[in-house]
């Protein structure tokens, strides 16, 4: 399965949501900036899209609640072993009744991997980040702090928030 990003203003992407009505598209807001998602088996319909490959996944997302970017560039040599050890570490969102759908994302084009989680809502979020299960065990993977996988990161990692404004 392809998934697919493309950003912009909020105006633009309205616009764009609007012209392909007929495709599953999510539109989220951010601090800045709109994005919008979709995931085909087809080519992207965006003109300029941010080009994934899905890993791992669970549920479906929905035009509503509280999503989660954690963005992790990684060293091309350390792909395999960074993909094991994260589809490992995220199974255990199948059992947050929070959760409503997650993508674990290898990055086309780029070496930036994407973890999208969509949440109930923003105090949903906080309660998992603030859990001993994250603190122990997902976190050090996710940030790139555990040592397994510490040389990986090319950069650090970088987590961005959105709402997804409800459909009306």
């Amino acid at each position: 399965m392809n998934f697919y990003i493309t950003s912009g203003t909020p105006d633009f992407m309205e616009k764009l949501i609007a012209k392909n009505h007929k495709e599953p598209l999510i539109l989220l807001h951010g601090n800045g900036n709109s994005v919008v998602l979709h995931e085909s088996p087809k080519k992207s319909i965006f003109a300029v899209p941010r080009k994934f490959e899905v890993l791992g996944e669970m549920g479906q997302f929905e035009q509503k609640g509280y999503f989660t970017f954690y963005n992790m560039p990684i060293l091309s040599d350390g792909r395999p072993l960074f993909e094991k050890t994260i589809s490992d570490t995220i199974t255990s969102l199948k059992n947050d009744s929070t959760v409503i759908a997650y993508r674990f994302l290898r990055p086309i084009k780029e070496d930036t991997y994407l973890l999208i989680i969509q949440w109930v809502g923003p105090a949903s979020f906080d309660v998992w980040k603030n859990s001993q299960n994250y603190k122990e065990t997902i976190a050090p993977i996710l940030e790139g702090k555990a040592s397994i996988i510490q040389s990986m990161f090319d950069t650090s990692f970088y987590m961005t928030t959105y709402s997804a404004p409800p459909k009306e």
